[in-house]
């Protein structure tokens, strides 16, 4: 089963600690979202745990789990995100689709950003493009 979103908000925060890009299909807290967020400065304990990679969550913290991704795609004005095997038990979910409404510029810097902070864990790509 895949997860799809059509997503009317999209936000990116970024601080000294952590880097958030989110999609939400319409106000915070009120419906269904995907959470992408990278610790920018783990420590011993999230490193130990596995807790040093991206985080990824959709709709609720009991659908979520770190290492869950193994590629994020920019196809066309989509965003596709292959799941790892723990990804995919974390989230219930096989693959998720995302349509953000309007496509912007903000999405970009979002994904270039993942793309940065990725260290080999998972593989970004635009429109086939590395």
């Amino acid at each position: 089963m895949n997860h799809e979103l059509v997503a009317r908000q999209v936000s990116i925060q970024e601080d000294e600690d952590i880097f958030i890009l989110a999609f939400a299909d319409g106000e915070a807290d009120t419906g269904p979202y995907l959470l992408l967020q990278y610790s920018l400065c783990p420590d011993e304990q999230d490193v130990r745990l596995r807790q040093d990679g991206v985080y990824i969550e959709r709709d609720d913290q009991g659908y979520g789990c770190y290492l869950g991704v193994r590629e994020i795609r920019r196809v066309g004005n989509r965003v596709e995100i292959d799941l790892t095997e723990s990804g995919k038990q974390g989230l219930q979910t096989q693959h998720i689709v995302i349509t953000p409404l309007p496509w912007d510029a903000l999405i970009d810097r979002g994904l270039a950003r993942l793309a940065e902070l990725s260290r080999g864990e998972y593989n970004v790509t635009f429109d086939g493009v590395a």
